[in-house]
């Protein structure tokens, strides 16, 4: 089975936990107590770990009469387990329940700490709650990637051992959303039966049915406020390393009617390109490249936008965000930099199992 390989933002900066190999017991403590990973990390000359102290180390070296100023090799675990920094989350989550430990250092292949992969950080209990609405389009029936959609709609099938959608969930409750909407159509009952609502994944999950499909941004019209806070709106068949805090903080510093995450996208032509005009060449171009910024599938906008979504009616989001602008509305773009496939296609799909999965 495949996994997810942990995002940079699940794992904690290991800086802050290190420490000498002389450094007194008290040291270690001062970072037990401070740091989230309440563990600390004994360093050699050459910056490799060679120890490691929790809260169970020191009460066993205060025991065995020990003092605080001691050097904190005399008690630390000579022999830490690590992990490779590829280590995919789920085993990392398996051998932490097998050897009941709450964190594990994360190594590189040269020896040296990359990160601190912790519990509760990986499960998502690590950002504070956020109250927003988020509504995940989950209708779609995905064509392009039959005969895989025959029995199962897109956002069911299956990456790294979890459906695309299950994915989405665990990144998003990783950032502290809870309250979700799913928009559904096509074979929409499996969606419902596997995600129920949502009480499983530590959330709260409502649907709203499409009676027919109504676009990328049509069943939006379906879609009851809550709270008066933006709403984040996403594709269901994105896969992204997106940091939502971010985005949020951007769309809220910007005052923006709405956001629209975009992605850098180049395309690269294997030929030689004729410029024409009046059947005359006037122009070629051996081979050129065209770099662009494309939608990522990933929007926020405050519910006022929502009184603007005929009902029943067919709307693509393209649609919405240019009657925005049309109307002297602003409407940010936050550029991604994470790394980002929409699996619409079946390369598309081997393309997610090697970026997302190992």
């Amino acid at each position: 089975m495949q996994h997810l390989t942990p995002h940079p933002g699940m794992l904690l900066d290991a800086q802050q936990n290190m420490l000498s190999l002389d450094a007194p017991v008290l040291s270690a403590m001062r970072i037990l107590d401070q740091m989230q990973a309440k563990i600390a990390l004994v360093i050699d000359m050459n910056g490799k770990l060679v120890g490691s102290v929790v809260d169970g180390d020191v009460r066993r070296g205060l025991l065995g009469g020990h003092t605080l100023e001691s050097p904190v090799h005399k008690i630390m675990h000579a022999d830490p387990l690590v992990l490779a920094d590829s280590t995919p989350r789920q085993k990392i989550l398996e051998a932490m329940h097998l050897l009941d430990i709450k964190q594990v250092p994360l190594v590189a292949q040269d020896g040296s700490v990359t990160g601190i992969a912790v519990h509760d950080v990986l499960l998502g209990l690590r950002h504070k709650e956020r109250h927003n609405q988020v509504v995940v389009m989950a209708g779609g029936k995905g064509r392009r990637l039959m005969p895989i959609t025959q029995d199962m709609p897109k956002p069911m099938v299956p990456v790294g051992g979890k459906p695309i959608l299950e994915w989405i969930l665990l990144r998003l409750t990783h950032f502290g959303f809870r309250n979700f909407t799913f928009a559904i159509n096509y074979l929409g009952h499996m969606i419902e039966d596997y995600f129920a609502d949502g009480s499983g994944f530590g959330c709260n999950i409502q649907y709203v049915r499409e009676e027919e499909f109504l676009g990328t941004a049509g069943a939006l019209s379906m879609i009851t406020p809550g709270k008066p806070l933006p709403l984040l709106v996403m594709n269901g068949d994105i896969l992204s390393g997106i940091d939502f805090s971010s985005l949020m903080d951007f769309h809220a510093s910007g005052e923006y009617t709405a956001t629209v995450c975009a992605r850098a996208h180049r395309v690269e032509v294997p030929f030689g390109v004729i410029e024409m005009r009046d059947n005359k060449m006037y122009g070629m171009v051996e081979k050129p490249v065209y770099d662009n910024i494309i939608s990522a599938g990933i929007y926020v906008m405050q519910p006022s936008v929502l009184a603007r979504i005929p009902s029943s009616t067919y709307l693509d989001m393209p649609e919405l965000l240019l009657a925005l602008v049309k109307d002297s509305m602003d409407v940010g773009v936050f550029v991604l930099e994470d790394e980002w496939v929409d699996v619409g296609r079946h390369d598309d799909l081997e393309r997610a199992k090697r970026n997302f999965a190992t």
